[in-house]
């Protein structure tokens, strides 16, 4: 009787362990979701919400902004969204997620821009890394790397390539 109630308690606690983590992965995809409509809505102050209160920051030409608050992140996006990427849309498909605690995760994410109204293009633009953790239960970001895929927009790079594009980045293709 002992075994079988103890049996029944683990069966429980690992169904626990992966409703919560079901639960955990749907929000971290809904933050990703809410980022590329605040991109696209051009709410500045919605972008940086995702972030935590410092944060790391690493655009794709490099420019590394380190310990930000969520008003600088929301400040340069909104010069952003009224100047270089006024009218663009943000595609964002998400693909992989990995916990390396129960509040920490590890985020990639394929993502591009096209204008407003314009189908998804063909190729992802950016491969996105993010840090997050999971305070009074809601993710944030600590810490993002936004990376160029210049492999993508150069034939030859492509070709030399140890895999197929759609191999590489198949969580874009396959959606």
């Amino acid at each position: 009787m002992k075994s079988l109630i103890f049996s029944l308690s683990l069966l429980f606690c690992t169904f626990s362990l992966f409703a919560q983590k079901a639960q955990d992965e749907q929000a971290i995809r809904d933050l990703v979701k809410g980022m590329a409509e605040a991109w696209t809505t051009a709410d500045a102050k919605q972008w940086a919400s995702y972030f935590a209160d410092e944060h790391d920051y690493i655009v794709w030409t490099g420019m590394y902004l380190k310990n930000i608050p969520p008003a600088i992140n929301a400040r340069s996006h909104q010069m952003i969204f009224e100047t270089i990427y006024k009218g663009t849309q943000q595609f964002n498909v998400v693909d992989k997620i990995k916990f390396i605690r129960e509040d920490v995760a590890l985020i990639h994410v394929l993502a591009a821009l096209a204008k407003q109204g314009e189908e998804r293009p063909a190729n992802p633009q950016v491969l996105w890394s993010g840090i997050l953790t999971k305070d009074s239960g809601a993710w944030k970001i600590i810490s993002f790397h936004n990376l160029d895929l210049e492999i993508l927009e150069n034939e030859q790079m492509a070709k030399a390539a140890p895999m197929p594009k759609e191999v590489m980045f198949a969580s874009w293709y396959n959606k």
